[in-house]
């Protein structure tokens, strides 16, 4: 009996030393991982909230209101050029696409160059510094001439002056349009500007044309219907107040309406229109896709009709409603016909454009219908000059679709946008409204919401697969490593959602094929 009891004892001692020890290698690892986390404070996460803190008071100083946010998104530039270089770096591109990517290292290095200057003073919202342009078209400017054989003359006319263009724009998106950026927003909004830009007049003038004869097709009409609506937005902008009437609109939209016509001829000839109309309807068997379209469009109307005569202010997750319709437009246009998708979201581009444009004319009654459905359906991130969500919304799903090269092959890429806003931050806005309890340090946002971001993403992804329209390498398991790294932005971000996520899930889907 006595030895039993020592036995007990014994096994006892044991246990609890080995208790012990796992505690205190517990105790230790969690010893470690706070001094790592401390480390990381204090080298890094201390100097950019001290950074931020001191651009926040430089605009305020300066008298510049930008939207409301708990930050600048300083790291948001550096997102469409990583997209770009990835995509340069690691797959066939055309001279044009490498030209492009490679001025977006200038504008890069504009931006940190901007940001350092921004920290010490808002001198640099007021006067143009010349110097940090040209420092930043220089490495550019190198770069075209080492790495692709361009000319000297070339390389720096086409740096320096995307960079000043870059400068200039940026500097009107912080200081003209009140409410309506973060630092970090401008900075991703007037990159695209200035990049699609130069660009096109890179393309035009020097006739980069690709081999591809159906894009260049649709790239010459979306160039026309863009440059068109930029005129009438022009022209609305210079009115006086005494000539904003219908009879001046008809006008400008008529006068619009020949300069098209024109174009289009001297384009593709005196049978342009029939041209243009056997490709979009006759080509292919495209009835089906049209009448879905249809009835997606139908709904939108009716939506926006009914709660606009309601008059009844639209929460979040019925906003959502326009963000599952449009997905549901580019889901089925990027799987089944990605030319006729590109074709229509060209021109559709260009109509949302030209609406935002009529509401902010000032032409009666078109503007007040307008402002009164803007209302409505408007959130809290609307509160600048411009309605600039929807607008963000709609080039967030259609971004992939102008930089994923070799589209036929790309699919799950193209799609970075709808899994990404579309359907995840849908469903997260969803689930966590009704479902969500547990929220972020420091956030509206829930970590159940965030979850079910990642399984709707996974699941889109899975169900493609099932059906058989998907059909890219290791599909599922990019999508998974693209669902966790949009949802975890679209958790703690404070910037608008529309613009930063399908860039960042884009980057995320770059880097999980890379490593596949």
């Amino acid at each position: 009996m006595r030895y039993y009891e020592s036995n007990i004892i014994i096994k006892f001692l044991f246990n609890e030393i080995n208790c012990y020890e796992k505690k205190l290698k517990m105790t230790r690892l969690l010893t470690f991982f706070d001094f790592i986390l401390s480390k990381v404070e204090y080298k890094l996460i201390r100097p950019l909230k001290c950074i931020e803190r001191q651009i926040s008071m430089n605009l305020q100083e300066a008298g510049i209101d930008t939207r409301p946010a708990n930050s600048n998104g300083l790291w948001c530039h550096l997102l469409l050029p990583t997209v770009l270089l990835v995509y340069t770096c690691f797959d066939n591109v055309t001279l044009l696409y490498k030209i492009t990517s490679l001025i977006s290292i200038g504008l890069l290095c504009y931006c940190v160059l901007f940001i350092l200057f921004l920290t010490t003073s808002s001198v640099v919202l007021k006067e143009p510094i010349y110097a940090g342009c040209l420092a930043s078209s220089i490495i550019s400017a190198v770069l075209l001439n080492f790495c692709l054989g361009q000319g000297l003359l070339f390389s720096i006319s086409v740096t320096f002056s995307s960079t000043i263009l870059f400068a200039c724009v940026l500097r009107l998106c912080i200081t003209k349009c009140q409410k309506t950026f973060t630092v970090g927003e401008a900075m991703i909004v007037s990159q695209s500007m200035v990049l699609f830009t130069v660009m096109s007049v890179i393309k035009f003038l020097f006739e980069m044309h690709s081999d591809d004869k159906e894009m260049e097709f649709i790239s010459l009409i979306f160039y026309t219907i863009l440059s068109t609506v930029g005129l009438i937005v022009t022209a609305l902008y210079f009115l006086k107040d005494s000539q904003r009437n219908l009879r001046t609109l008809v006008y400008i939209v008529g006068s619009a309406i020949v300069f098209v016509l024109l174009i289009l001829h001297s384009l593709f000839g005196p049978n342009f229109v029939t041209i243009i109309l056997n490709y979009v309807f006759v080509k292919q068997n495209r009835v089906q896709i049209f009448i879905f379209w249809l009835i997606l469009l139908i709904l939108a109307i009716c939506a926006l009709l009914v709660r606009t005569k309601l008059a009844i202010k639209a929460s979040t997750v019925t906003r959502k409603t326009f963000h599952v319709l449009a997905s549901l437009v580019f889901l089925s246009g990027i799987m089944f016909d990605i030319y006729l998708m590109t074709f229509a979201a060209g021109i559709g581009l260009g109509v949302l454009i030209f609406v935002e444009a009529l509401r902010k004319s000032s032409i009666e009654p078109i503007s007040s219908a307008l402002q009164s459905a803007f209302l409505v359906y408007s959130d809290e991130k609307d509160c600048g000059l411009f309605a600039m969500t929807p607008l963000y919304l709609y080039v967030g799903l259609a971004f992939p679709l102008l930089v994923v090269p070799n589209r036929e092959n790309r699919q799950l890429e193209l799609l970075s946008g709808v899994l990404s806003i579309g359907i995840g931050d849908t469903a997260a806005s969803w689930f966590g409204s009704r479902f969500g309890f547990n929220k972020w340090p420091d956030s509206s946002r829930t970590l159940e919401g965030t979850l079910f971001n990642v399984l709707s993403q996974i699941g889109t992804v899975y169900a493609l697969e099932l059906f058989g329209v998907l059909h890219n390498s290791h599909a599922l398991l990019r999508g998974a490593v693209c669902a966790c790294a949009a949802a975890a932005l679209e958790a703690r971000t404070a910037q608008v959602d529309n613009l930063v996520l399908p860039l960042a899930a884009l980057v995320a889907l770059q880097a999980a094929r890379l490593l596949c």
